[in-house]
């Protein structure tokens, strides 16, 4: 059955006052211009194009129309008719427009739509659901839409028409105005005004009063004929990836390929570099309706001088003990020399890391490393090292953070040299404290023994646990929180796992007593699964004593296929960071020496692969090991942390 829905009240008035509102200009813009941009032959450099292209002033949801006259762009002013815009948007979601039709036409004022779909030769009535409530706010100028309703201010359903004229003297105020939801895009008015130029007939002999203006691509009235609206579904305004339906697409062109080409993936321009010289490469911003604006990339392919990223360390080493010193640099085709002052070149000292093993009373001095390329070479600061007999250090805390969710184990591995209590604890509710909004609501913990045997549980921490929390050096919890903690006894390998029926963030800490003698605290592994942005995985470890300390640390992802780890990480990297986030070393690609200098110390890795592992070492002080994709990518990872003896 067709029901009919009208249009009503068309006197014309004009009000002063009523909120009227100036239409921006909605087509793709230029926002900025490049810098000149350098890049090394063969080398890479992406760039987020919404910073020098855009569509200014769109920022409310966008709907795409894809109708037989060609395709425009609405956005949703969901602040000044919110119910209207969720109304509407509960019908574009589930399809109901889906062939949908323009069954009504005025010239110079409205086509309208949402009423009827066509499907074979049969014209139906879209489903409605409840009224809504009348949110006249925004002017009906031309080019916004607004909602079609009966003559009760309250009846506005699935039905809506877009203004081809400025309509605000009529409708703004007659009979209580109607409700303006959207506003037509860039040049997409182009498009409704094509249907607005077709032929109108009176079709209500045959369907019914509704259909006394109904445009038409042509005779005879047939369902060929009627001016269908293919889809209506939500856009995004710029592409995350080649393909994607959006307001805007990116292109590049190259004037120089050979030098340098341009490719664009989604919203990302990746200039890769060719032979050395100059090109430029022209990236476009296009509308659904064509209009378009570019930017030129001026680009220099040529070797780029070393940049150090992180200087080595000043410290104190024990004799008898390994010491490194690391060096981080940015650059393509880098070599090293580690130098002592006076400028004294160190044989063999040719890559990152300096290892001296084991440390000796003449090892005191100032250490530097030349990094070179063919564009030039820089110096790193010196590390002043000092040197004492008979130092102690140890590893007093560690700590693991991920993103748990409820269908998830978090594995977190530990160990001693010896029989010692230590608190293990997972940290949820409380990490809101630290500025975590995203906390895991109820870790559940449980702890194994070597042979995987269950040995302590806690769910929510107890009470009597305050005053141990302060002996071990650890924060407190809230009274009666779902964190979990528990003192348990290891003598070697242990295992925690966490669970918990909610998602977010959980904080895994194994504390060993601040006045503990002789220290075993040895090491922690982590297997879980690493994410992008706040979803890496990161461990913590606190250094203490008056001697520095040397660590092991290891990124595995390709190595984990040995042990039946699916969906791993292909491409580990490995970060040692400060707390306050300053990075002092970092390692993509594994090395081995790395292996040769730490022998007995984890799992052999197979050459040449992609795993991660550094040595470093650290003056007392708290640190971050973050293990993350060196390409962007996601999978499960094992993160390590051993005690170089």
């Amino acid at each position: 059955m067709i029901s009919r829905i009208l249009l009503s009240g068309l006197l014309v008035s004009v009000v002063l006052g009523f909120g009227l509102q100036a239409q921006q200009a909605t087509t793709p813009t230029m926002l900025g211009t490049p810098p000149p941009t350098l890049v090394a032959p063969g080398g890479q450099v992406t760039v987020d194009l919404r910073t020098f292209l855009g569509v200014p002033g769109v920022t409310g949801q966008v709907v795409q129309f894809d109708t037989v006259r060609g395709t425009f762009n609405a956005e949703l002013l969901a602040n000044d008719a919110p119910r209207t815009v969720a109304n509407f948007l509960n019908y574009v979601n589930r399809g109901a427009y889906t062939n949908s039709i323009f069954h009504r036409s005025v010239r110079n004022f409205v086509i309208q739509g949402g009423g009827f779909a066509v499907s074979g030769s049969t014209v139906n009535t879209i489903p409605t659901d409840a009224p809504i409530a009348l949110e006249n706010k925004v002017s009906n100028l031309r080019g916004t839409m607004a909602m079609a309703r009966t003559n009760d201010l309250n009846s506005a359903t699935s039905q809506w028409f877009v203004n081809t004229g400025n309509n605000s003297g009529q409708l703004d105020t007659t009979n209580g105005g109607y409700t303006v939801f959207a506003r037509v895009l860039g040049n997409g008015m182009t498009v409704a005004d094509s249907i607005a130029a077709l032929p109108i007939f009176d079709a209500s002999a045959i369907l019914n009063s509704a259909f006394n203006e109904l445009p038409l691509l042509g005779l005879p009235a047939n369902p060929a004929n009627l001016v269908v609206v293919r889809s209506v579904r939500p856009v995004p305004i710029y592409p995350a990836t080649n393909g994607e339906a959006a307001v805007v697409t990116f292109s590049a062109t190259n004037q120089n390929s050979i030098v340098a080409a341009g490719s664009v993936s989604g919203s990302a321009l990746t200039i890769t570099g060719g032979v050395a010289g100059t090109a430029t490469v022209r990236a476009r911003a296009t509308d659904s309706n064509g209009s378009a604006a570019e930017v030129v990339f001026n680009v220099t392919v040529a070797v780029a001088a070393p940049v150090i990223t992180a200087q080595p360390l000043n410290l104190i080493a024990a004799t008898g003990r390994m010491m490194v010193l690391n060096v981080a640099a940015s650059g393509p085709n880098l070599t090293y020399q580690w130098k002592r002052i006076p400028a004294v070149p160190i044989p063999g000292a040719t890559g990152p890391q300096l290892i001296v093993n084991p440390v000796t009373a003449s090892d005191a001095g100032t250490y530097y490393c030349t990094v070179s390329n063919s564009a030039g070479e820089v110096d790193s600061a010196g590390a002043i090292v000092a040197v004492r007999a008979n130092g102690t250090n140890r590893l007093s805390s560690l700590s693991v953070r991920a993103n748990l969710d409820a269908t998830q184990v978090l594995t977190v591995g530990f160990s001693t040299t010896a029989a010692k209590n230590l608190l293990v604890r997972a940290v949820g509710p409380k990490l809101v404290d630290f500025g975590v909004a995203n906390f895991n609501p109820d870790p559940r913990l449980e702890i194994f023994d070597g042979a995987q045997r269950p040995t302590a549980n806690n769910d929510n921490w107890a009470p009597t646990l305050g005053p141990v929390f302060q002996s071990y050096g650890a924060f407190g919890f809230d009274a009666n929180s779902r964190d979990a903690a528990l003192v348990t006894r290891s003598d070697g390998a242990a295992t925690a796992e966490i669970k918990s029926s909610g998602n977010g963030i959980v904080l895994v800490e194994v504390y060993e007593e601040v006045a503990a003698t002789p220290a075993t605290l040895n090491g922690v592994a982590t297997l879980h699964r690493v994410g992008t942005g706040g979803g890496i995985l990161i461990a913590g470890f606190a250094v203490t004593g008056d001697v520095a300390k040397t660590l092991l640390i290891r990124g595995v992802g390709p190595k984990l296929a040995t042990f039946g780890v699916g969906d791993r990480l292909t491409d580990p990297k490995i970060e040692v960071r400060t707390v306050g986030d300053l990075m002092l070393a970092a390692n993509d690609d594994w090395s081995p020496s790395v292996a040769a200098a730490t022998p007995g110390l984890g799992f052999a890795f197979d050459l040449g692969s992609k795993d991660a592992a550094l040595l470093v070492t650290l003056p007392p002080g708290a640190y971050t090991a973050q293990l993350s994709g060196a390409d962007g990518g996601t999978g499960n990872g094992l993160i390590e942390i051993y005690e170089v003896p």
